[in-house]
This record gives C-alpha cells, sequence and structure tokens, in this order.
C-alpha cells in the first residue's frame, strides 16, 4: 500500500467493506457482493466492477479502495482514488450490519461492513467527519 501514497501523505484508517451503490441496502448489498456495474461515473465504475471486498485507505489527502486478498488484507490493484476535498460521508448506519455512504462529485458508494468489522466502520467514519 505504501507505494500509493503521495510524498508526505499518512494513512489514517484501513478497513475492508463490500462497496455497493450508493442508494443500495444493507441486505442487497451483502446479497450482490457490491457488484452493480452500469454506473455512469468512471469513478464508481472502477469502484464497482472491482470484484468482492476491497480495501478502504483513509489518508489525511484522500480515499484509496484497493483490491483485497483472500484473507482480508490489501490486494495489489488500487482500484480507484478519491480526494478528500472532493469526498463527504453523507450517512452512517451502525449495527450488525453496518453502511456508511459516501458521496464525491459525480456520485456516490455504500460501504457495507459485516459485524465482524463495525471497528472498522466506526473508525472510518470518524475519521471522515474530521
Amino acid at each position: 500500500m505504501a507505494r500509493y501514497l503521495g510524498s508526505g501523505e499518512q494513512p489514517r484508517v484501513a478497513t475492508r467493506a463490500t462497496v455497493g451503490a450508493f442508494d443500495a441496502s444493507r441486505l442487497a448489498t451483502v446479497l450482490s457482493r457490491g457488484i452493480v456495474p452500469g454506473i455512469a461515473n468512471a469513478v464508481t465504475d472502477a469502484i464497482h466492477n472491482s470484484t468482492g471486498a476491497q480495501v478502504v485507505v483513509a489518508t489525511d489527502q484522500r480515499v484509496l479502495f484497493l483490491s483485497c486478498t483472500f484473507w482480508g488484507g490489501p490486494g495489489d490493484e488500487l482500484v480507484t482514488i478519491v480526494p478528500r476535498d472532493l469526498l463527504s460521508l453523507a450517512e452512517s448506519k451502525l449495527g450488525t450490519v453496518s453502511v456508511l455512504r459516501l458521496s464525491f462529485a459525480g456520485g456516490g458508494v455504500s460501504l457495507t461492513f459485516p459485524r465482524i468489522d463495525k471497528a472498522g466502520a466506526v473508525a472510518l467514519a470518524a475519521e471522515l467527519r474530521s
């Protein structure tokens, strides 16, 4: 992951999540594993067309979406990058299945976290609010 960081950029939170459409329900995202092709925006296309879970890394400057390995760590593929100043936390629902909805220029995504990753959802929400 370090190779994707810019000069002086500091990672703040990294967690895995299933990425879905901005308006996806918790159950629909869990069932579909976040695969929603055909979104008009190139950034959301890149995010949605990556299969399975992704690792979401919030730095002090950007939010990076990386592929996820079988064991849940960051993979070798950088799916996309969204600058922090273009992204906002639109909604957070924390529960057995937690959902964060991120809004950015041209679209947005829904991040779904199973119970085991709830701490990651809480940490990411706190970081994006700051």
